[in-house]
């Protein structure tokens, strides 16, 4: 499935399908290959699989590759254009995936060739309607600001003159006069109680909402995204979000943070935290003038550190690079490990802990002067000032690599300002 989810991958960068039908699709493809491979029959052979030609699915042994449904379907949607994929009816897909492995996607990559062949008038799929509402929004301190959308992007920032929430919407019908209903009926969910504002989506299909949240408060925020990009600015507050597909740009928060991310990237700059938890399963997390203990992890993506600190620093990546740029000396723990991937630590002169860099295939190396050092090319082993922390960094497949960076020159990189993300 490595090949499938790269191309899926490439099908949301060129804006072919949404990161949160990506999401379920390879999610619908895992099951479907499992109950495939646990079924006693094997998928048929079509004629077509044992022609001896580069198109057939020849293998290089010379024996022809059994009929793939999954690269079939994946075929097919690359060959669409942007305007007609946007359109389809991404959960129907994954359901007929979920439902038969085989008869499912043999009749999905019937419908889609029908649409690529221009069998099948899309006009209906075409009809949508806006709506743009706007409320005021009454927030004390200590009150939670709780955001949950299921499609679009949610930005949110600080005004000292007022509180209030901007809703985009977007909804697709049936007809033109389907679709124009549904946005006329369309109505923003905002429910208060004592302590917790709540923004919520009714529950209407085919509707997507930008939502522009701009609070005088300073509360703390909690936000569920489906799919789409979250950006929050200058809320000096703490923060919790759990999203299933986009980007995440956080900047100005101060407080406990908490983001964990299926799929999209994740940044947070200029920042307090007493605690920071990122978990990512698919993209790259970067921290920018943060200072807190900090708790990192990605499956398939690079960690990167400019400019932070945190008396206890833990990394942690599965496939990816990892760099950390420390503008304190340590005296805490910082441990670092990445299983396929380069890890390259720089820190300013001071620090007091004990230090092991090792790797498993690869080559280990500092520049940095150790007391009581032991080295070979795999493994360095040492200690700095009276050894009172501890500094742990390893890979298993790439190179490792602990030096000096100077300390003025990274407080001056930590004043630089930052963008806070892109613009909605």
């Amino acid at each position: 499935m490595k090949e499938e989810i790269k191309r899926i991958n490439k099908l949301v960068a060129e804006g072919k399908i949404s990161p949160e039908d990506a999401a379920d699709l390879i999610d619908a493809f895992y099951n479907a290959e499992r109950e495939e491979n646990e079924s006693q029959n094997p998928p048929p052979i079509p004629p077509e699989a044992n022609q001896k030609s580069s198109d057939s699915g020849e293998s290089s042994s010379g024996h022809s590759k059994p009929y793939d449904p999954f690269q079939s379907i994946l075929d097919t949607v690359e060959k669409l254009g942007k305007e007609i994929t946007e359109n389809v009816d991404w959960q129907e897909v994954t359901n007929g995936v979920r439902t038969n492995a085989k008869k499912g996607l043999d009749a999905l990559k019937s419908g889609l060739d029908e649409i690529s062949k221009g069998k099948i008038n899309l006009g209906w799929l075409l009809s949508t309607s806006t709506r743009e509402i706007r409320l005021p929004l009454a927030m004390t301190e200590s009150q939670m600001l709780r955001i949950e959308n299921g499609c679009g992007n949610i930005e949110v920032s600080t005004d000292t003159a007022e509180s209030y929430v901007i809703a985009k919407a977007k909804i697709r019908g049936a007809t033109p006069e389907d679709a124009k209903a549904k946005a006329d009926a369309y109505s923003l969910v905002v429910d208060s109680s004592e302590h917790a504002v709540d923004i919520k989506q009714p529950q209407v299909s085919g509707l997507e909402v930008e939502l522009k949240v701009v609070i005088a408060a300073t509360p703390a925020l909690e936000i569920k995204s489906d799919a789409g990009d979250v950006i929050v600015r200058n809320t000096q507050n703490a923060c919790r979000i759990r999203s299933t597909a986009g980007e995440i740009h956080l900047s100005g928060l101060n407080g406990q943070i908490e983001v964990v991310c299926d799929s999209g990237d994740v940044s947070l700059r200029n920042s307090e935290s007493t605690g920071i938890v990122v978990e990512n399963k698919a993209g790259n997390i970067e921290l920018t003038g943060v200072h807190g203990n900090m708790n990192l992890r990605s499956s398939t993506g690079n960690i990167s550190v400019h400019a932070s600190s945190g008396k206890t620093v833990s990394i942690e990546a599965v496939s990816g690079n990892i760099f950390v740029e420390s503008n304190q000396p340590v005296s805490g723990a910082l441990n670092i490990r990445t299983v396929n991937g380069n890890a390259d630590v720089h820190l300013p002169d001071g620090s007091d802990a004990r230090v092991t860099v090792t790797t498993l295939r690869g080559v280990a190396s500092t520049d940095i002067e150790l007391t009581d050092r032991a080295q070979n090319d795999q493994r360095i082993t040492g200690k700095l000032g009276a050894g009172n922390g501890s500094i742990d960094v390893s890979t298993v497949t790439g190179n490792v690599s602990l030096s000096l960076k100077d300390a003025q020159a990274m407080n001056t990189e930590s004043e630089t300002a930052w963008p806070s993300g892109p613009e909605l």
